[in-house]
């Protein structure tokens, strides 16, 4: 027999596992982690929020936002605030930013959304999950958009896909032109002062297993 909770016990249920997740993460790690990405991929690519509406809901996925409403990323940040420490830094995070110039400006439209309900945002991270082919005047132009804010900004899940596993050479120099691209552009674009830094996926991927591109 399955009982469904009205709205608004939906929300107390999940709005109360939110801040027993984001708390006992904070305090758990309260010593070792300075930087948290408390609210991860928040946006579609067309750059509106999700809905958490999903017409084949995989076993994994589940969205605070489809329960909680537009302001879920609101409470989130202040929780993280309270149970942090006051100098941890809080980023927002999201992929596609340079595929979706839309996608980017709807996330710095959300951030401002969030700090007009009190919250502070500290950082946007961008993933930057790219090829050798992707857009290089649009990652320019994301790049732009987001030192605007005036925010620390990192590139949080660089990795540059070559569309095989077995790479020529030409698509190794490739791969690698794209790579310092990405990396003179962030030190050229990005003022020094919101320089937060950026970090490779996945460098090492023992015999390909449970690797997220398996053909790459």
């Amino acid at each position: 027999t399955i009982i469904e909770k009205s709205d608004e016990e939906k929300a107390q249920i999940i709005g109360e596992a939110m801040e027993t997740w984001i708390s006992a993460m904070m305090t758990r790690y309260k010593d070792d982690v300075k930087a948290w990405d408390v609210v991860n991929e928040p946006m579609l690519d067309n750059g509106t929020l999700r809905t958490g509406n999903v017409a084949e809901p995989a076993n994994d996925e589940f969205y605070w936002v489809k329960y909680l409403g537009k302001d879920f990323a609101v409470d989130a940040f202040k929780l993280a605030r309270q149970y942090g420490n006051p100098g941890d830094k809080l980023f927002i995070n999201d992929y596609n930013l340079e595929h979706s110039l839309a996608k980017c400006d709807g996330l710095i439209e959300y951030v401002e959304y969030i700090e007009s309900k009190g919250a502070t945002i500290d950082g946007i991270g961008t993933q930057m999950h790219i090829t050798v082919s992707t857009n290089r005047d649009n990652i320019v132009q994301m790049f732009q958009k987001l030192a605007a804010t005036g925010k620390l900004i990192k590139v949080s899940e660089l990795d540059v896909q070559v569309g095989t596993t077995t790479p020529s050479a030409e698509q190794l120099m490739a791969q690698a032109e794209m790579y310092k691209f990405v990396v003179d552009k962030y030190k050229e674009l990005i003022p020094a002062a919101q320089q937060f830094g950026i970090t490779v996926w996945g460098i090492n991927d023992p015999n390909g297993e449970g690797f997220w591109l398996p053909d790459d």
